[in-house]
């Protein structure tokens, strides 16, 4: 490309002198300008021509390497034995070739000067300093205007007199606009006697392989050479004396008189549809330089250049900039783009708009379980569903990661617009829920969405974007899986979402984290069994002490990621803990640690886990974890695998609030689950309403049938545990026993139990009503 840019301005400074050749009448006032291109066409000549005697041949092109190799050690050496001043130079100004002649007229003929600027060949004693300073603002010039640049000055014309000596600096750039190389020309005057040097151009002419017309001063063809005849089909015979206008697609009008607008200097160059004889259409690059101000046959030199390759790359970086490319859907900078084209069009036409907010659930637990190439499967399959769903005036993006975006258009009223959006999200809801089947597996997920209304809930891109995020996490913190419309108190808890989890980063650091344990009893006997690590958080603002509840910072740690450090602690200072009170023979014989999606589907969770059991010394068995059944939403056989191998490294497995999520008698046959926990939920109403105590019935049988012992939750009246006890369950947990207790009561109480104090087998309280502990209680 570097030769072609080349080859191609400089031919347009040759045009003259071929002019000149061909009709003596032409004035040689420009000789100059038009010597500049002799060196590149004599070099394309050179390299297209074929031994005397060959028939002219297609040339095919050479490989990018053969290229750069032949100009670096062929061409350049050439400049050697053209006539005149000639010099290259490289985009920072450094020498790479210089004619004898151009080397003479700054006094370095015996200089070392490749690889030098104009400023280091100052410092030479023999050198012409104030021309090289000259010559270096000049180049900055050309450089900066983009353009070929001229001066004039007066030098010593090598065996003759001084004389005047017009040197023209044309930048070269490459195909991305960059800067390439410099190429300084310049002669003297020339005499109609060495015209005879130039014959041979006439034929490297014609097989030059840039596209070459003359024209008249009407703009009519009056001789081409071959690659022109080539790129539009027509010979040189039948285009003669024809319009350009013939090989142009479109009005041609409109760059004859953009023609005539530019100064003094005529030259117009540009982009257009070429239109080849056979029909054809190609893009091309067309540039028209005036050669003769006078009337002559030839007035103009025109050339053309083919950009399909370069419009196909555009089109491809049209396509990344604003499309996603893995789903192929509209990306973030679409989005905006179109949705800001609407607005700036809805308030002459009163529309409305909706925008949804789309986010997968828990879809880090199918990338985490099962890779990315799954993941990003995942992510192409739903947009196809999302893409099918919406009509062809609405756009569908991908914002990021697992985020998706709808824009729909609504001409219709406000009322109109939240049914069609309802309806519009059920739909979506309905359709990601349904299975996946990725690598050979079955795989669900589901998703939360916020909806945003314009011109109701903001006027601009931005805002519209941020209310319907805000109304998606609101839609998570309903429980995922819904969707919810964007209200003004969402945009107020948001905010304190925010600032709940920047204090929740600083109380890590702050140490504001404790455990409390409730203690498990025996049903038969009512003697301790074992506890289970709750964590509380005692948020110390404005000198005093708050305790925050789980329910308020568990889910926001989860969502930052926060959990997955917090999970780790909780774990290690529980182990450490158990092992202390054994180490006391205190009568506990195992501590049960809550897990969270995220921690369990993390790369570093099986690793925690044996990192708290080894830090602390203690067996594996002693270590219960408790998961939801929401964590087994997703690749299930993934899931089982991780169970697995915490089984065979001795810990049990719990699930927790049984019954209340995604049920499913396969999870009690297929995993390794040893505990079953009742929620609260069942046991509360177990004693008044009979489909509850059925229900609980059923599942301490179930469970007792699969080998697996029964924990009840949330046991708060003598009746709850005499009926629980009835029917056979293993283990009570409750404030009917105990509230959970912070460290050193929950040790008080082992040692009033280990001491025989407790009564009737209910222990003895011994936690203190502290403001800080009683306020939550």
């Amino acid at each position: 490309m570097i030769l072609i840019s080349l080859f191609f301005i400089a031919l347009i400074n040759f045009s003259y002198l071929l002019a000149c050749y061909f009709y003596p009448d032409l004035s040689g006032q420009n000789s100059v300008l038009i010597f500049n291109g002799l060196f590149s066409i004599f070099l394309v000549g050179v390299y297209y021509r074929k031994t005397p005697g060959d028939p002219v041949q297609q040339e095919t092109p050479l490989p990018e390497r053969a290229t750069v190799e032949t100009a670096r050690y062929g061409e350049l050496d050439l400049l050697d034995y053209l006539p005149d001043f000639l010099c290259l130079k490289d985009k920072d100004g450094r020498w790479l070739k210089a004619s004898g002649d151009y080397l003479a007229g700054f006094n370095l003929q015996d200089v070392d000067y490749i690889g030098k600027t104009d400023d280091e060949l100052a410092q030479y004693p023999q050198s012409d300093v104030r021309a090289l300073k000259l010559s270096s603002i000049q180049d900055k010039s050309a450089w900066h205007l983009g353009r070929p640049v001229k001066e004039t000055r007066t030098i010593a014309d090598p065996g003759k007199e001084s004389g005047l000596l017009e040197i023209t600096r044309t930048p070269v750039f490459d195909a991305g606009q960059n800067k390439s190389k410099l190429v300084l020309t310049g002669r003297f005057a020339v005499d109609g006697g060495e015209k005879s040097k130039w014959e041979p151009l006439v034929d490297a002419l014609q097989v030059c392989h840039l596209n070459i017309a003359f024209l008249d001063a009407d703009f009519r063809i009056d001789r081409v050479n071959q690659a022109f005849s080539q790129l539009t089909g027509y010979s040189g015979e039948e285009i003669k004396n024809k319009p350009l206008s013939l090989i142009i697609e479109g009005e041609f009008e409109p760059v004859r008189k953009d023609f005539f607008k530019v100064g003094n200097e005529r030259f117009w160059s540009g982009e257009l549809i070429g239109k080849h004889k056979n029909g054809q259409l190609v893009p091309i690059k067309l540039d028209i330089t005036e050669i003769a101000k006078d009337k002559q046959d030839i007035a103009y030199f025109a050339t053309l250049l083919d950009i399909t390759r370069q419009k196909q790359s555009e089109k491809r970086i049209m396509q990344i900039a604003h499309y996603d490319d893995l789903t192929g859907l509209a990306n973030r900078a679409m989005f905006f783009d179109r949705l800001n084209r609407f607005l700036s069009e809805s308030k002459r036409r009163h529309l409305h708009a909706v925008i949804f907010y789309i986010n997968l659930d828990r879809f880090k637990a199918v990338n985490d379980s099962l890779g990315h190439s799954a993941g990003n499967q995942l992510l192409k399959d739903v947009a196809i569903r999302l893409r099918l769903l919406m009509g062809s005036r609405d756009v569908v993006a991908r914002l990021n990661g697992d985020e998706f975006a709808l824009l729909i258009l609504n001409e219709t009223g406000h009322e109109q617009a939240i049914y069609s959006a309802s309806m519009i999200a059920g739909e979506v809801l309905r359709k990601v829920s349904e299975m996946f089947y990725i690598d050979q597996r079955e795989l669900f997920i589901t998703a939360s969405l916020g909806i945003a209304l314009y011109p109701e809930d903001g006027v601009s891109a931005e805002m519209l974007l941020k209310h319907a995020d805000i109304a998606m996490y609101e839609a998570k913190r309903q429980g995922r899986n819904n969707y919810q419309f964007y209200k003004q108190d969402q945009a107020d808890a948001t905010q304190d979402r925010l600032l709940v989890e920047f204090n929740l980063r600083k109380a890590i650091e702050k140490n504001e984290l404790q455990l409390y344990y409730q203690p498990q009893y025996y049903a038969d006997s009512g003697k301790i069994f074992g506890a289970e690590a709750l964590i509380r958080w005692l948020h110390g603002a404005n000198g005093e002490t708050k305790m925050i509840s789980p329910e308020h910072f568990i889910a926001i740690a989860e969502e930052s990621g926060l959990i997955v450090e917090i999970g780790e602690w909780i774990m290690r200072t529980a182990c450490l803990q158990l092992k202390k009170w054994l180490d006391e023979d205190y009568g506990l014989q195992q501590v049960s640690v809550n897990v969270s999606a995220r921690q369990f589907t993390h790369n570093e969770f099986l690793k925690t886990v044996e990192n708290a059991l080894c830090d602390a010394g203690l067996d594996a068995g002693r270590l219960e974890l408790e998961i939801t059944e929401s964590l087994l939403v997703g690749d299930i056989r993934q899931i089982e695998l991780q169970l697995q191998r915490l089984k065979k490294m001795g810990v049990r497995i719990a699930l927790d609030d049984f019954g209340t999520g995604y049920s499913s008698l396969s999870y009690l046959k297929n995993l390794p689950i040893d505990v079953l926990k009742i929620d609260r939920s069942f046991v509360k109403e177990m004693t008044i309403a009979s489909k509850d105590a059925k229900l609980v019935t059923a599942m301490i049988k179930m469970g007792h049938s699969l080998g697996q012992r029964i924990i009840a939750e949330g046991v708060e009246t003598e009746q709850q545990l005499i009926y629980l006890t009835h029917l056979g369950c293993d283990i009570i947990q409750g404030y009917y026993f105990s509230p959970p207790l912070p460290t050193y009561q929950m040790t008080a109480l082992l040692v009033s139990d280990a001491q025989g104090d407790a009564a009737e087998g209910k222990p003895v309280y011994l936690f203190e009503s502290t403001p800080a502990v009683s306020g939550f209680l």
